[in-house]
């Protein structure tokens, strides 16, 4: 009887170890935002113009449209963190972002995000690749994206801005430090398009 009463302490502190040990795992979330950008006067785009433009979600592809984190470890094979996940979904954070920065810039008349009525302009893009590159010694970020002015009346794309970037971590290479450069090569791109799409303007609508 004593055995077995000492056997059942024994099996519920067992439990009891195995609850804390999942209660010590937690799943992390991390953010894609721009901590600071370029002042719109030294991007020295002018403005604001008589436009109104709308900020729509990007299209991401498949695979990385979600929030678990994608990480490259062979050239034609994604892995995904189970305890690392983005926040947002990818298609509404960078769009956030971008919509962020562009009505920052007050390069137009009137920004906003999502859908308005007859808007003059539609910015969105295309996430083609968003994921950390497993290296040999250290690992990368890497974004491949398009962003890109819509004219609204030609239905047409009138500034496109493409990039594919891959930026290495430091040593340690925190996870916050993936996202927090994924984050840069974001606001870095943005903001080079934006300085396309004042000297577009500024030429006079076609």
């Amino acid at each position: 009887m004593k055995a077995f009463i000492l056997g059942m302490v024994l099996f519920m502190v067992g439990l009891s170890c195995i609850g804390c040990g999942r209660r010590a795992i937690i799943r992390k979330y991390y953010l894609l935002e721009a901590q600071t950008h370029m002042p719109s006067e030294q991007l020295g785009i002018g403005g604001p113009f008589t436009y109104n433009v709308d900020v729509r979600d990007f299209r991401v592809g498949p695979a990385f449209e979600q929030t678990r984190i994608a990480v490259r470890s062979g050239s034609h094979e994604l892995d995904y963190y189970f305890y690392h996940h983005w926040a947002v979904r990818p298609s509404t954070a960078i769009a956030d972002m971008v919509f962020e920065l562009v009505d920052d810039t007050d390069l137009f008349q009137q920004c906003f995000r999502g859908y308005s009525y007859r808007p003059d302009f539609l910015i969105s893009g295309h996430i083609y690749s968003l994921e950390r590159v497993r290296g040999e010694s250290d690992d990368a970020a890497r974004l491949k994206a398009l962003i890109e002015l819509v004219d609204m009346k030609s239905e047409l794309s009138v500034v496109r801005h493409e990039f594919d970037r891959t930026v290495n971590l430091t040593a340690d290479g925190t996870m916050n430090e993936f996202a927090r450069t994924v984050s840069d090569i974001m606001l870095q791109e943005t903001e080079g398009f934006i300085q396309r799409v004042g000297d577009f303007l500024k030429s006079g609508r076609q």
